[in-house]
């Protein structure tokens, strides 16, 4: 319940520059992932920016993370997150008759750049869902 009433708020708040948010169906606006799109976009643009902008590889940088116990417990904790939710991806992906491969790029994304690939996953199947919030 508080994850739908999340979702409706987040769906009016942030409709399309033209586009009421009273012109679509309360289901519509229910399962519209305005907010997660927002942050796939803004975490992807700045992800990209530190990127292009780093002194070190990624990979580099991962590794100097763990080597301090400190930073070690935070990327762990991270990690730890991801993997729920890339069972959460597999499950929900069954769950909607998909095949388990349908799931694969996100698990790739979510082993490198972590969060994205979990938005990126409720993007596609947010926007992909029919009137009555089906895939």
């Amino acid at each position: 319940m508080t994850s739908q009433v999340i979702a409706g708020v987040a769906t009016i708040a942030l409709t399309w520059p033209g586009q009421s948010h009273l012109s679509l169906s309360k289901e519509d606006r229910m399962h519209r992932p305005y907010l997660a799109l927002a942050a796939l976009l803004g975490f992807s643009l700045y992800t990209a920016w530190s990127l292009l902008i780093a002194e070190q590889s990624l990979l580099a940088f991962g590794l100097d993370l763990l080597s301090r116990p400190d930073t070690a417990q935070v990327v762990i904790d991270l990690y730890l997150l991801a993997a729920m939710a890339a069972v959460w991806m597999y499950r929900d992906a069954r769950r909607k008759g998909r095949s388990s491969l349908s799931v694969l790029p996100y698990l790739l994304i979510t082993a490198i750049f972590v969060s994205i690939g979990p938005l990126l996953y409720i993007v596609v199947n947010g926007f992909s869902t029919d009137s009555r919030g089906r895939a």
